[in-house]
């Protein structure tokens, strides 16, 4: 299994919070000691989301499924991903 290079940046998850009962999909970023900085997608408006709110969902960090996405597709993957292929 190949292993994750530490992280000195930022750390994103794509993710989606729920706003008046709509869910709403954006990244977001780790605040440290105060929660997340949720971005909705095209928006530049970040909120501050506590760690403990049962609305916002993280879907996993954004370098980690890019890189997956990118071998994905460079293997001949994709047409698995979309359901092309048994």
């Amino acid at each position: 299994m190949a292993k994750v290079a530490n992280v000195r940046g930022p750390v994103k998850h794509y993710a989606s919070l729920m706003v008046n009962d709509v869910e709403v999909f954006g990244v977001a970023t780790l605040v440290n000691g105060t929660g997340y900085l949720f971005v909705a997608d095209g928006e530049r408006k970040a909120t501050l989301i506590n760690y403990k709110d049962p609305n916002l969902m993280l879907f996993g960090r954004c370098d980690i499924a890019d890189a997956q996405w990118t071998t994905d597709t460079s293997t001949g993957d994709l047409a698995r991903l979309l359901g092309r292929v048994a």
